[in-house]
């Protein structure tokens, strides 16, 4: 990436930027796989998956360390819950897989052909101007029921927690570069089973008892932000597990390697006299050459009312959308969004829903909380 900066004669801040990214430097590799992004919380899933140019705050230290250069004062989150579920996993639960009923042939019979899904994700961590620490912990489970003609299920399985150290180093009056260390915990696996060995048991013995890969691994993500402040624009690259995660083996063959993720994403923010809007545009999964691109492009906005957020995107192709609301110091956000399990968008879309609650305390450089409410914090938020 090359940035170009020219001050204008007068000594005013006014610059002008021209950025390029060479995808040419980096070497693509070709791997299909599913291009589900864990740990996004409801916010980004309602603006259409994107998140890494207009991070701030705390928020920051998960999708773009680059963002520390903004924070002023500190800020800590002492927690980012967030729950999610595919539309007809109730479904699911209600016919054979609850924790405490085991499965039976007849409640397994109208399950095959579907996908059912559920994650849950928490984030905390605290940050100060160019630096910051937290810790987080990202738990999704994804089951396929195939052709009863052969009555198996796939089982996509990750529980993880770590925690990550992230600073952001300043290349100019508006840019910066953001280096995050992660050290995590996995315990991870994709198998298919047999559906007579779900028989009599239950999903959640099934995979303590089938899954046992488990390990220890360090990641490295680097990421880069550069602000034209005339247009309110944001440009964005963030690396996420650079170079690939290995993991070392705790138990059975241990977690498989974790693909890096090379993104792009531009947003901008348009202020008007009762609301501002933030537009964002993101191009992940860059270097997997064999995906089709239209899994790897995200569109998103978001009209900020002060007590009330309101969003809407696209995600692969499907229609994301949700609001948030501000209590003060605790905000809930809600989001509805659709993933694409098949090699293309339209083949096989799995409808979502997702619910977040955090609650976040903000202080200005002599400790004193800033927290407001309504719309003078929201708006200075954005700003």
């Amino acid at each position: 990436s090359f940035c170009y900066w020219r001050e204008s004669r007068d000594g005013s801040k006014l610059m002008s930027i021209k950025f390029f990214i060479l995808i040419s430097f980096f070497v693509f590799h070709a791997e299909a796989d599913s291009l589900f992004t864990p740990n996004l919380n409801a916010r980004a899933r309602a603006m259409g998956g994107t998140s890494i140019a207009y991070t701030q705050g705390v928020d920051a230290l998960f999708y773009n360390a680059a963002a520390l250069s903004k924070v002023e004062g500190y800020t800590l989150k002492i927690a980012d819950a967030n729950l999610g579920t595919s539309k007809n996993s109730q479904r699911l639960v209600d016919q054979a897989f609850s924790s405490t009923s085991p499965a039976t042939a007849g409640g397994l019979q109208s399950l095959y052909g579907e996908t059912f899904f559920a994650e849950a994700s928490t984030q905390s961590g605290m940050v100060f101007p160019y630096f910051g620490f937290g810790a987080y912990s990202s738990n999704y489970v994804s089951e396929t029921f195939n052709n009863p003609v052969f009555p198996t299920f796939n089982v996509d399985f990750l529980s993880e927690y770590g925690y990550l150290l992230a600073g952001a180093v300043p290349l100019g009056n508006n840019m910066s570069f953001g280096f995050t260390g992660r050290h995590m915990k996995r315990w991870s696996g994709k198998q298919d089973i047999l559906v007579s060995d779900l028989l009599g048991t239950t999903d959640r013995d099934l995979i303590q008892s089938r899954l046992q890969d488990k390990g220890t691994g360090n990641a490295i993500d680097i990421s880069f932000l550069a602000t034209i402040p005339q247009q309110n624009l944001n440009i964005a690259v963030v690396w996420k597990d650079v170079g690939n995660t290995a993991y070392t083996i705790d138990t059975g063959n241990g977690p498989e390697r974790q693909d890096d993720n090379l993104s792009f994403g531009v947003s901008k923010i348009a202020k008007y006299s009762f609301f501002d809007m933030t537009y964002a545009f993101e191009y992940d999964h860059i270097r997997q050459a064999n995906e089709n691109i239209s899994k790897k492009l995200h569109i998103g906005a978001e009209m900020s009312l002060g007590l009330i957020d309101l969003r809407a995107g696209l995600s692969q192709g499907n229609l994301t959308y949700g609001a948030g609301v501000d209590l003060w110091l605790i905000n809930i956000e809600a989001a509805a969004y659709s993933d694409e399990l098949g090699s293309s968008v339209g083949q096989n879309r799995s409808d979502r829903y997702q619910a977040s609650i955090s609650i976040t305390l903000d202080f200005d450089q002599a400790f004193k909380l800033k927290n407001q409410m309504g719309k003078k914090r929201r708006l200075l938020q954005r700003r």
